[in-house]
């Protein structure tokens, strides 16, 4: 039995134009230029991606090409015979020794397609980290103007004689001699680096301490100098 005859359909032009219409399209957009963004976070860190960069980020915008399908690959020449019609079978040369006409068009087409190539600097040093605050102190001045630092707030509350205060009691009766004012010594708190020009203040005293210090005082004083060593190591830069 003789096989059946295979049925090829011939597509009218009028239906084929259309389609091509569509298709051409299409193949052209593959080379619209695409956009790429270059975003630095506050930390240096850097991250390429084509949607816009998140808020607080520094954006770069940058157009590139997109990739299009490479050239067609030029026709074999014949294999076993010579090109006697051109001028290379003239001077005795085989067809593949002639110079190709579709290689030019072809590196014009490669340079075309090809994306062009984005330099980046490099990234921007982070910033230094800052020092933390160190802890605050407390400049406290007594009413003769001597002034101490403490490491809270303490006015020491007290009952003073009015004597003392100046008060003119003369002709006032003797019990008059007990009677006292309720005074406060005036703080200032220390912060930033008033704190650490008084840290530094406390570190000198402390030194000066434990060089004239005994030797049940000495361990305390000693306490003292290496915490305020510490304090301004760690949170005033040494």
């Amino acid at each position: 039995m003789a096989p059946a005859p295979t049925l090829r359909r011939r597509w009218p032009a009028r239906l084929l134009a259309p389609l091509l219409a569509c298709v051409l399209p299409a193949a052209a957009a593959e080379r619209a230029p695409g956009v790429v963004y270059r975003c630095t976070s506050p930390q240096g860190a850097v991250a390429l991606q084509d949607a816009p960069c998140p808020a607080g980020h520094r954006s770069e915008r940058r157009e590139i090409a997109a990739f299009a399908p490479p050239a067609a690959p030029a026709a074999a020449p014949a294999q076993g015979g010579t090109d006697t019609a051109g001028p290379a079978g003239a001077a005795g040369l085989p067809a593949s020794a002639a110079p190709s006409r579709t290689a030019a068009p072809a590196a014009a087409a490669d340079s075309e397609s090809s994306p062009p190539r984005i330099e980046f600097g490099p990234a921007e040093p982070a910033a230094p980290r800052p020092l933390s605050m160190p802890p605050p102190l407390w400049r406290c001045t007594d009413l003769n103007g001597k002034d101490r630092l403490v490491d809270a707030y303490d006015p020491q509350p007290r009952c003073v004689p009015l004597s003392v205060l100046g008060v003119d009691l003369s002709r006032a009766p003797p019990a008059a001699a007990t009677l006292c004012r309720w005074v406060e010594d005036p703080c200032v708190e220390l912060s930033g680096e008033a704190a650490c020009a008084a840290w530094k203040e406390r570190l000198d005293a402390a030194e000066s301490a434990l060089r004239q210090a005994f030797s049940d005082t000495a361990a305390e004083r000693r306490r003292e100098r290496d915490r305020a060593r510490a304090v301004l190591a760690a949170d005033c830069g040494g």
